[in-house]
Formats: C-alpha cells, structure tokens, sequence
C-alpha cells in the first residue's frame, strides 16, 4: 500500500483516500446469509496502485471446533473464584515487577502487531457461566485500621490449560500493615513509586481506607466452550471460559501475576473504566501503554482501586477479546447512595449480568475478512454480524429471586458490535449509576445497552411468588445497517427471573424498542458544565474511507490511527522537553497533546451510516450536547445545567455529540469507537495527555513492562520511530495501517 505522504520535519498530512459518501444497497452474499446491507458509496478522491488483494484465507488455516450445533443446555447459577490470593498488607509496601520467562524470546516477532493465528484448544470448559452469581451480597469495604508491617506470602500455581472449568482455591492472608487514608500516597503505592508526586482526583466523599491487595494468578490458555451450542475455541483463563471477574473494594490494590499461555498470540488486558491516575502504563492497550505480551512471557498489572462502580476488562491487541478475553470488574462501595440504610434505594443482593455477541468464526478469519478489498468491493466494507445474543456468555440463565428483597442488577455490554434492548418482564428498572457514574434514580421499563457502557439498576421483587418471568435481551439489529435479520442469526438471548423453580418458566416476548435518552440523566453528584474560561475545542469526523490497497478504514478528521514501533506512553516519558508536547514526534497514532488542567470540548460529527460508541479512556466527560439522530434518539435542545457523565457515548448515524472533560490525568489516553471492527479499521485518536507534567511526576515504570519490549525488540526510547537522536526524524515510523494478511500470523 502507498499513501501519500509521510511524516517530515515535524508535519503529519492527511493521507490520500478514498472517502465515503452516503449509503446504497447492495447484495451480501458471503458470511452465509443473504440479507440486504446497507454499505458506503465510494468517492474517488485519489488513486494509488493497488495492493494484494487477500480474498480467502491461506488453505492451510483451519478452523478447530468447526462442529455441528449440539443442543445447548441452561445456564444455571454459579459462583466461581479464579485462582485468587488476598492479603491486607499496606498497599505502600506493594512490589511491582514480576520475573519474564526469557523462553519465549526465540519464538517471540519483533512486530509491534498481535500475532493473531486461528486457535487449537487443548482443554474444555462448560456453557454455564462462571459469574452469574444471583445471590451475591452486597460486599463491604475493608476497614482501613491496621497495624502490623509483617507480610506473609501466599502464593497459588498458575492453571495449567488442561485443569477443570471448577473454581480454584481463595486464599487469605490475614496479616495485616498499616494504613493510609491519604489519596495522594495511595498513587505512589499502587504503582511502586516512591518518588512520584501525582495528585489523585477524589472520587467519594469520604476518606480512601487503605483497603487489601487482590492478588490473581492468570494463564491466559485457549479453551473450547459452545455457549449456544455450537463449539468453538476460546480464549480463556486458567481453563476456564467464561473468564472470571476482578472484584474488590474501594481502596483494594489490583495485582495480576499473567502467563501469556496461547502459544500463537500476543496479549494485553484493559481494564476499561479505570482511570488509571499515576498508573497510566497499566491502562492496558498494546503499543499505546505498553508492548504486547508475548507468548510465553509472565506480565504483572497492579493498580488501586480508586473508582467505586461497574466496570469490564478484557483484551486490547488484535481483536482479541471478540474471542472471548472479557470479564467483569466490579469495585463496591459500601457508602453508595443507593446503599445507605433507611433510604428506599437499600440493596439487599447484587447481580452481575452481562451482554455478549457470539460469533461462530475466529476473530483473525473475521478481521482478515472484513479489512480485505473483497469485502470492501462487495459489501461495502460491512461489519461481520454476529451469530448469537448471549446473557452472561450462556443462554437461558436463570436469577433466583426472593420475594419482597431488592436487587442491585450490575448490566454490562461486553460486546463487540451489537447493541443489546434489555427488558425485565414486569418489573421496572431504577437506574442509580452508569458507567461507574452515581446518578439520582430514573425509573425505566427498558434500556438501550451499547457495546461497553454498563448500567446499574435496582429491581424490587414482587411481594410474592406466583410466578416466574423473562428477561430478554435483544439486538438493535439497525446496528448491522438493516433492520431486517439475518438469516441463523439469533438476536435475542432469554433469561428469566426465578421466585420458584416449581413452577413452569414463561415464554420471552418481544421488545418493542421505547429507549429513554441516557444523556437526560442527572449525576448524584450535581457537577455543573465544566468552566468554559479556558476551553480547547477538538473537532471529529467519523468517517470510512478506502485505502490504495482497497481495504477499508475507519478516519477520524481523515486519520486512520496507526501503531508506532514504539509504544506511545514511551514517546512521552523519553522525549526531550523541547520535542515532549509536539504532536509530530508521536506519528500516525492521530495525536492531540493536552495540556494539564485545561478543559477540553470534543465535538464528534457522524458523516458514517452506522452508530458509534465511542469511548474515551482515562476519563468520564460530560455529554452537554446530542444532535439530530432520528425519532428514536431525540437530540438535546440545550445544555443540561448538570450534564451527564459517563466513559462511553453513541453517536447516531447522521447526528453529532459535544462532550468535555478536564485533561488531570497525565498520560496517554485513546478515544476510539469501541466496535471492535472498528477499533481495527483505525477509527481512534490518542490523547496526549500534559506529557511534560507526566515526565515530572517520574513514574515508575514496572520491569514486566520493559522485559517484554525487550523480548521483542521494541524500543523505549524514541519518537514514532524509535529515533531517539534527531526527535523529528520520522522516516522510520509506521505510515501504512497493518496489512490485513499479517492476522494470519
């Protein structure tokens, strides 16, 4: 591929595209269904030779679990625990490194991209789900009162990828250190830094308790599971699938010792919603934060847990949590508003249900697939659309319910591309938080869950138990660009709330979608609009535009994002004062630098036919304007005097968002759309975060981190290219996006 220009003497240009205009039908003969799509008109702007054309994958990829569908059996309650150790040690006396098996180094590529290869499952693991607890109570934050410094170790062997889908031993170490209630100190510790002076934000109104360290042990391993019946290769954790979730307490410290088990793929985790203050480098996405983890190598995240609220993690490399690296993180609060004794809003149990698109094929067939010129020739550079609607990765779950008690639902969209209708027969929702944002309660009979946001509502059951009733989840199938469905596709995934299992389950229903408008909810806390005395605006356009290859691309203000040889947070921390807050030295990855405090308003223009979830990391932002998007989705006429915060918003086909948010968090942070086809057609910015201010804080950078850089040969030092003597020197930087081919690894 070729475009049309390239870095030089500090100045990025826009590359040569094809760009998109409005939509026009077309026949989709391939991904076996033969519904009507709607797809981009393409516009010549510019013409480059021609790439290779990657129609099919190469003859000798196979796709292992490529069965028949067996029936599919229920998905009955459970409640699993990875291999976990917990102590309550002082979080200042945290290590932060772990040791990197330096096996890996002759089979580890120095590319910076995911070696994605189609899998080979050794182990299995049941369809039920490994977090769908019904019947979890509401957890309490550990007292932040302690005063011995002796630490006992407790360790538990990492899951080979043949053990059992059972849950592996909790362990507790009740030693105890003392404490701090001081945010600021709790931001050296979780980190392992003892010299950085980070602020952190505060975000309770009560003193921080010291809180526990969670330790985790994790062999990320392929895994066979047939959620829906059809069986498929998995990525899992300790050989299990669905993945286990993180859960602590305010205050708790995060430890994952990780073991990159796949053998064919790198890997990352993101831990999505957490903003990371002062741990920047444990914000997960390769290239960006860190270097992927190669297969083989041992990896250490640890972070503290500063923000109470629902949150996700899952894999940020190559697409990789379409094949299953997702999960759960919840962080309670034991002073919630909704959870304060004497208020009508009192929680007697908590659920965690989630929200997933299956798809049937490997997620580097799809992207290799979706990323070719055939798909841009005959469909229009259409999404893959997924196979099955699943709640907490099964079908058919069951929630037992208790009469008279009141239930904290914790909803969480862990998807790729659909957005999921949610609807409890008979029983209303309150809404109390989005996004790990506290809201005053807003009563609903149905939500609209996009890819990635998350949603707490509290349900009262019914005073007594005459009856069962359904829950149903159901795609916005306009997010496929029709509202016509698939042939096989099964849109809607079934649950149902259980007061008695004597008594016969009733039929699901269908939705009629009636969506209530998030961006007119209230945040309990009442934040008016950001000062506008010292505003950056930013201007977004999204748009798909068609490379000189013939691939399709994602562009936001004509950028398609581009992984460096060099992970962006490395950039900021090397670079020279008089180079650290230039945007050209950090290359195609459509840089923005912010400065530190300033306020900054993103006005996000949709010019594509599809909606977008976009996702800004490191940040909740305020949503103080929604443009024209159709009857469903009724635009603000003004700014809210308490605009709504949350970490994800949709952008509809044709209309447009203002957001802002305050730039106190050092580091690099992207804004993307989080379908995750998307992600992979390049629809992302970075934001640069007050670099100048970061290198003041001299963060410590944990040696996982640096071990396996260098196990791949991928620098640390440098601008885009890794060019550390002449900082504007960028010939040697990524200009070209991946070629789709290299997904086969």
């Amino acid at each position: 591929m070729a475009f049309n220009a390239v870095p030089q003497n500090g100045v990025l240009t826009p590359y040569a595209f094809v760009s998109t205009g409005r939509l026009t039908k077309f026949q989709r003969p391939a991904l076996g269904n033969s519904r009507i799509y709607t797809s981009r008109q393409q516009t010549v702007v510019a013409l480059a030779p021609p790439g290779p054309t990657p129609s099919q994958p190469p003859a000798s990829c196979s796709f292992v679990g490529a069965s028949s569908p067996s029936s599919s059996s229920s998905s009955t309650l459970s409640s699993t625990s990875s291999s976990v150790v917990v102590s309550s040690s002082s979080s200042s006396s945290i290590a932060s490194s772990s040791a990197v098996s330096s096996s890996s180094s002759s089979a580890v590529s120095s590319s910076a991209s995911s070696s994605s290869q189609v899998a080979s499952p050794s182990s299995s693991a049941s369809s039920s789900s490994s977090f769908a607890s019904s019947a979890s109570s509401t957890s309490s934050a550990t007292s932040a009162s302690s005063t011995s410094s002796t630490s006992a170790s407790s360790t538990t062997s990492v899951a080979s990828s043949s053990v059992s889908s059972s849950a592996t031993t909790l362990i507790t170490s009740t030693t105890k250190s003392s404490s701090s209630s001081s945010a600021s100190s709790a931001s050296s510790s979780a980190s392992g830094s003892s010299t950085s002076s980070a602020p952190y934000p505060a975000y309770t109104n009560y003193p921080i308790p010291a809180g526990k360290i969670v330790t985790y042990n994790w062999n990320v391993t392929w895994v066979s599971a047939s959620p829906d019946g059809y069986t498929r290769p998995f990525v899992g954790i300790n050989g299990q699938w669905p993945c286990p979730p993180i859960k602590g307490n305010i205050g708790d410290t995060i430890k994952i010792n990780l073991v990159n088990g796949l053998g064919n793929q790198t890997t990352t985790l993101h831990f999505h919603g957490l903003f990371q203050y002062n741990t920047t480098f444990e914000d997960g996405p390769a290239m960006v934060n860190q270097c992927p983890i190669p297969p083989g190598a041992s990896f250490v995240y640890q972070f503290r847990l500063m923000q109470p609220g629902t949150y996700w993690y899952h894999a940020h490399v190559g697409g990789q949590y379409i094949d299953g690296l997702r999960g759960p993180l919840i962080i309670n609060d034991p002073k919630a508003p909704y959870n304060v004794a004497g208020t009508p809003y009192k929680v007697d149990q908590e659920v965690t249900l989630t929200l997933t698109d299956l798809y049937h094929k490997q997620a580097p067939y799809l992207i290799n697939y979706y990323l070719s010129p055939d798909n841009t020739n005959q469909n229009g550079g259409a999404e893959p659309v997924p196979d099955t609607a699943l709640i907490n990765e099964a079908q058919n779950v069951k929630f037992a319910m208790v009469p008279g008690k009141t239930y904290l639902f914790r909803i969480i969209n862990m998807g790729i591309l659909a957005g999921h209708y949610l609807q409890f027969d008979q029983h209303d929702m309150q809404i109390v938080e989005v996004d790990g944002v506290y809201t005053m309660p807003q009563t609903v009979s149905q939500l609209f869950v996009a890819v990635a946001q998350r949603y707490s509502v509290i349900v009262k059951a019914k005073p007594t138990a005459a009856q069962n009733f359904a829950i149903v989840s159901q795609f916005n199938t306009d997010m496929f660009g029709s509202s016509v469905t698939p042939a096989g596709m099964n849109p809607t995934a079934v649950g149902w709330l259980v007061y008695d299992a004597a008594k016969t389950l009733p039929q699901p229903f269908t939705i009629q979608p009636q969506v209530w408008d998030d961006s007119r909810l209230v945040p309990w806390d009442q934040q008016p609009l950001l000062d506008d005395a010292n505003v950056r605006t930013i201007s977004f356009t999204a748009d798909f535009g068609v490379d000189s290859a013939g691939s399709t691309r994602g562009m936001l203000s004509s950028f398609t994002y581009v992984p460096q040889k060099i992970p962006t947070m490395f950039t900021a921390l090397t670079a020279p004062a008089q180079y650290v807050m230039n945007p050209a030295i950090y290359g195609r990855v459509n840089p923005r630098v912010l400065t530190f405090n300033s306020i900054v308003e993103i006005y996000l223009n949709n010019h594509d036919s599809r909606a977008h979830p976009f996702h800004l990391h490191g940040h909740n932002f305020q949503v103080i304007n929604r443009g024209e998007g159709g009857a469903l989705w009724p635009g603000l006429t003004s700014t809210p005097q308490y605009p709504m915060k949350r970490d994800v918003v949709v952008v509809y086909a044709g209309s447009s968002v203002t957001l802002r948010f305050k730039a106190d968090n050092p580091g690099i942070n992207l804004f993307h759309c989080h379908t995750e086809w998307h992600v992979e057609s390049g629809l992302t910015a970075t934001f640069i975060e007050a670099p100048d201010v970061l290198q003041s804080y001299k963060p410590y950078i944990p040696n996982s981190h640096k071990t396996v850089c260098d196990l791949q040969s991928i620098p640390r030092k440098g601008n885009a290219g890794g060019n550390a003597k002449n900082w504007l020197d960028l010939s040697n930087a990524n200009t070209e996006p991946q070629d789709p081919a290299t997904y086969w690894g």
